[in-house]
């Protein structure tokens, strides 16, 4: 096989791939409720456009060892065993900011309600991984490598860009004004973005996924016992 032949068969693994996440997340965004289709079908074209891209990349800076059976399932185990204490971590820092703030109490009360337990367990975590994760995080790479050739110091910014913006998003997800809850979000899911960066980068986007849905999970299955309304 010479250099074009190779050159032509990574192209193809990697739209293949990008086309099966374009996918998926046109399917997850437009299901069940079924009532954005047109959201859906731009979600799926950026995905597709943003995966075929980032793949290069994060291939070159974040090579990943060949791992067994037994050992991923190993390392599966212990994915979801920090997904749920992400959650319940998640959760008490919520229930902090609530207790001082009656706005932050109601506002996340009726936020929650309004989401579906697929939209949060499902839908929401996969869609966030493939942006913030694969594609984000994937771009920060290559854009500090263009100073840089340290993959350590490549690594470090990578994951501190992509978690910081992160957790400024987050903000906007509630709707208060209150400082307590603009800080607060914006550190704690921050923080969450750093982890599930550093697995994404250490371990793997699957496991990623699945570190990102049970710890929202765990926050939904939890949340009744503490926001009592």
């Amino acid at each position: 096989m010479n250099e074009n032949d190779s050159t032509n068969e990574s192209w193809t693994m990697r739209l293949s791939i990008a086309a099966a996440m374009a996918v998926a997340v046109s399917l997850l965004s437009y299901f069940p409720d079924r009532d954005d289709g047109s959201g859906a079908t731009l979600g799926g074209l950026s995905v597709l456009l943003g995966v075929a891209l980032a793949l290069a990349p994060l291939a070159r800076y974040r090579p990943l060892p060949k791992r067994s059976f037994t050992e991923r399932g190993h390392l599966l185990l212990q994915v979801l065993a920090l997904g749920v204490s992400l959650g319940i971590a998640n959760l008490l820092v919520n229930y902090g900011m609530a207790s001082v703030r009656p706005a932050i109490f109601d506002q996340m009360v009726s936020r929650w309600a309004q989401f579906s337990a697929w939209s949060v367990v499902v839908s929401g975590p996969i869609i966030e991984e493939i942006a913030y994760r694969l594609i984000l995080l994937s771009a920060l790479a290559w854009l500090t490598a263009r100073f840089t050739d340290r993959r350590r110091t490549i690594t470090i910014v990578a994951l501190g860009a992509s978690s910081l913006l992160f957790g400024v998003a987050h903000i906007f997800y509630g709707g208060v004004e209150d400082p307590l809850y603009v800080v607060g979000m914006a550190v704690k899911s921050g923080a969450g973005g750093l982890l599930l960066g550093w697995v994404f980068w250490r371990k793997g986007l699957p496991y990623s996924i699945a570190c990102h849905c049970l710890a929202n999970g765990a926050h939904l299955l939890l949340m009744p016992a503490l926001f009592r309304v």
